[in-house]
């Protein structure tokens, strides 16, 4: 693919104007290149630390550049277009020329040896609706659910731990390596393993959080104040309870049981996704909803209080979203109405 075409997708992107066709287009082209995606990840970090400059930086040189468009005798301009698109693309080719000039100041810095162990993280990212599959540099599989987001450092094979920070759901399969230990850190919990096969699901919204072993050895550290270290052994999860419905750190709560796969199909049901299946363990409507709307990249409208005192349990492949709703049907009574993107659910 062109570089003007990759530049293009990552300026609308950073713009705030690129289109879901585009979003994912770029995405398949960050996780077919490591060293783009690389890229991206300190492109896309740069500005974070003062928004308020890249806002205001963006928008002088947009103004500075529509003033000598302005000034311009009319017959230079080969076409009269409408304002409003001139201005979107100059908007974006501003955020470009701010981005590679950020990246240039990055490399500078980082000349300095003593800086890079400060380096701009790597990233893997999926959108809802999108599943994905990874390895890391130490050789680790790594398998990300919809909606979820993966940090690690770039050269974090030839460091002394191995460190990986995860919002949403992942299966790790870690590459054994016993004197560096591998560590996943979430908003309320730490994973701690030297080489084993488990599930993490850890979504900032919801109101739980997971860790299931399927095979090997792993502690987890709670991060709730009180210095305690829990181990699994396989075929065991850890479900954490959360303070409170909003965003938080703290935990309330947690258990620890054992899994047990579907008699009839021997699926396990916390990680049949990664074999692309969709199931419902017992979920109600609202946590059905959730996964509804990650797994195929929609916003579910729940309209009536009765509907959340239903619950469900069901596995499905391939279905389509129609075919899953009419599933769910059978066996409750509830309306569904599917527009675009959104599907608006009522008594």
């Amino acid at each position: 693919m062109e570089q003007e075409r990759i530049w293009l997708l990552m300026g609308r992107k950073v713009s705030g104007e690129a289109t879901m066709g585009e979003l994912r287009e770029l995405e398949e082209i960050l996780l077919k290149d490591p060293d783009l995606r690389y890229k991206y990840a300190v492109l896309s970090n740069w500005p974070a630390t003062d928004s308020a400059a890249w806002e205001e930086r963006t928008n002088s040189a947009l103004e500075k550049h529509m003033e000598r468009m302005n000034a311009a005798p009319a017959e230079e301009l080969p076409v009269r277009k409408e304002r409003r698109n001139i201005r979107r693309i100059v908007s974006v080719l501003a955020i470009m020329i701010l981005v590679l000039g950020g990246y240039c100041i990055y490399l500078l810095i980082n000349k300095n040896p003593q800086q890079n162990n400060k380096a701009a993280l790597a990233a893997i990212f999926t959108h809802d609706g999108v599943r994905s599959r990874a390895q890391l540099p130490d050789g680790t599989e790594v398998w990300l659910n919809s909606g979820s987001h993966l940090t690690y450092h770039p050269d974090m094979g030839n460091l002394d731990t191995r460190e990986v920070t995860l919002d949403g759901e992942a299966f790790f399969d870690v590459a054994k390596n016993t004197g560096k230990p591998f560590t996943i850190h979430t908003s309320r919990m730490n994973i701690r393993v030297l080489g084993t096969s488990f599930n993490v699901k850890a979504y900032t919204q919801d109101r739980i959080t997971e860790a299931t072993l399927i095979s090997g050895a792993v502690e987890v550290q709670l991060n709730d104040g009180v210095e305690r270290t829990i181990r699994l052994l396989p075929n065991q999860k850890i479900i954490l309870q959360h303070a409170g419905d909003a965003p938080s750190t703290l935990v309330a709560g947690y258990s620890v049981e054992n899994i047990h796969p579907n008699t009839a199909d021997s699926v396990v049901a916390e990680t049949a996704w990664r074999n692309n299946y969709l199931v419902f363990d017992n979920d109600d409507f609202e946590e059905v909803a959730r996964k509804i709307e990650r797994w195929y990249g929609v916003k579910i409208h729940l309209e009536g209080k009765k509907l959340k005192t239903y619950r469900f349990t069901a596995t499905f492949k391939n279905e389509t979203l129609p075919e899953v709703m009419e599933a769910l049907k059978v066996t409750t009574s509830f309306h569904c109405r599917i527009v675009s993107n959104e599907v608006f659910i009522t008594q």
